[in-house]
């Protein structure tokens, strides 16, 4: 789990909880409307989605993604994250410009209390299913064992499902699940 602490990424955590307010008036009101990453169906895990997961398992949820026009391997999705994490090697590798790298450092706390500074803020493009969707991430140069971290703002924006017993992550899209 990472905390963001005051401003990270352009959302506050009194905005967060702004536009929740905000987003469950409107659902209040009525059925939301077909969006282009959405078509409202339901999206359900059974056995067919454990065919290759060697059960019993204590894994975490890695997943490879196009970014940047780059695969990606080694994504942890954590739904216990308020902020998406890229490390600074894995930008190296993905051959992104320096200018393209706002410099703005912040604090994450882990879940052991444990403060981290980020060095930076970037935008990047995310294509996944027919979509192309960018995100906020917030730069860190530690070593770590995932070359990117996705949280709560990716699942949520995403509308995902991720699912650490079936190791798989499920969205509606335009093209169905």
């Amino acid at each position: 789990m990472i905390s963001g602490v005051s401003d990270i990424c352009g959302t506050s955590y009194s905005a967060e909880k702004g536009h929740a307010k905000v987003s469950k008036m409107e659902n209040e009101k009525g059925p939301q409307k077909n969006t282009m990453i959405t078509n409202q169906k339901e999206i359900m895990f059974d056995e067919t989605d454990m065919l290759d997961v060697q059960d019993p398992h204590h894994n975490g949820l890695l997943i490879t993604l196009y970014i940047a026009n780059h695969f990606v391997r080694r994504l942890l999705v954590d739904g216990g994250s308020s902020v998406n994490i890229i490390l600074v090697d894995a930008l190296k590798i993905m051959s992104i410009l320096e200018s393209e790298i706002v410099t703005r450092s912040s604090v994450l706390i882990d879940f052991s209390g444990e403060t981290k500074h980020t060095i930076s803020k970037i935008k990047l493009p995310i294509y996944i299913e027919g979509v192309d969707f960018v995100q906020c991430f917030c730069v860190i140069d530690k070593l770590s064992s995932y070359n990117v971290i996705l949280g709560r703002p990716w699942i949520h924006e995403m509308k995902a499902d991720p699912s650490t017993y079936h190791q798989c992550v499920k969205m509606s899209t335009h093209r169905g699940q």
